[in-house]
């Protein structure tokens, strides 16, 4: 090969190298560093929602890391160029919010403070008339009744007294339901409280044996308090409830129930009946269940009815009685 040629294959090459320098396709992106100017609030529990404003975040939720003090949070909700909203880290520390993205870093001076979070452990009744006063006690209430709520269901409860320890509120006249307890904004699910009427008992009664004999799946299985076991009958159709007492009969308010996991389809068309017929064959259809009950968690229906009933029970139709829980609350005469 002559020197000419060599010459000619070099300034070749070199052309075609040039050009590749220059496509387009091929671009370096120089991003500009954030710029962090506040942030609010200034303090506040894990897991709740901090914005922090600035400018030069861009829009790609994925490229922003937050760190409190030296712990990334987990949960960047929402990302514009001069706003970010992120979660606070569960095991979060006080120390100053860190923006990062794309490797490059800024912060503010001022540190974000970790509140403790409030607890609540126990209700000092289970059952109570409207207008009497109840105590939830538990840690980290603070002394500002007006960041306090407490709800019975979904009614509202007037607070007369709080202590960082303890809350009391006035029992609403209201349907029974789940008390629910909120300090500055953090619901805390506390237990169910009964309103003008009891948990209903007596003998219990219902069908006879279970599916193949499963001892585990008899009738007394709705009743255990355990929404992991379930009745299965034998036959299709079954039935569960409780006999008040020879010379008692109970003014039914509500029920709650559960279905056995996975199926809850086969509570459609069930009723709750009551009687005075021992042998059940003259009773009222006090309720029918119309759509399917999600598993796992007690559905609450309310009762209208001005007549009471010694025995109060679940009838279904079909799907072997298939429920995992069954209560019945009401007034004993």
């Amino acid at each position: 090969m002559t020197k000419h040629m060599i010459s000619s294959l070099l300034l070749a090459g070199g052309m075609l190298f040039s050009a590749c320098e220059k496509d387009a396709q091929f671009r370096q992106f120089n991003y500009p560093a954030p710029v962090v100017k506040d942030f609010s609030p200034k303090q506040g529990y894990a897991m709740g929602n901090i914005t922090i404003e600035g400018q030069d975040f861009g829009e790609v939720v994925g490229a922003v890391k937050v760190y409190f003090g030296n712990v990334k949070a987990d949960t960047v909700r929402s990302v514009t160029n001069n706003k970010i909203v992120v979660q606070a880290p569960a095991k979060g520390v006080s120390g100053v919010i860190t923006v990062e993205i794309f490797g490059k870093r800024d912060s503010l001076p001022q540190v974000f403070t970790f509140k403790p979070a409030a607890t609540l452990l126990a209700m000092s009744t289970a059952q109570a008339q409207p207008g009497d006063d109840v105590t939830l006690s538990g840690k980290n209430f603070g002394t500002d009744k007006s960041l306090v709520q407490v709800f019975v269901g979904s009614t509202a409860a007037e607070v007369t007294s709080l202590t960082n320890e303890q809350v009391k509120f006035k029992v609403p006249d209201a349907p029974s339901g789940t008390v629910t307890l909120v300090v500055d904004g953090q619901r805390l699910a506390g237990a169910y409280l009964l309103i003008g009427v009891q948990k209903l008992g007596g003998t219990l009664f219902g069908h006879a044996g279970s599916w193949s004999n499963n001892a585990a799946t008899t009738i007394a299985a709705a009743v255990d308090g355990n929404i992991n076991t379930y009745v299965d009958a034998a036959t299709a159709t079954g039935y569960v409830g409780y006999d008040i007492g020879a010379g008692k009969t109970a003014l039914l308010k509500s029920v709650r129930y559960v279905p056995r996991s996975g199926n809850g389809a086969r509570m459609v068309g069930a009723q709750i009946r009551g009687t005075n017929d021992p042998t059940l064959t003259d009773y009222t259809v006090l309720y029918t269940i119309a759509t399917a009950p999600p598993t796992g968690v007690y559905t609450e229906a309310q009762i209208s009815t001005t007549n009471s009933y010694r025995y109060v029970y679940y009838y279904a139709p079909a799907g072997n009685c298939n429920i995992a829980e069954i209560e019945f609350y009401g007034v004993v005469k």
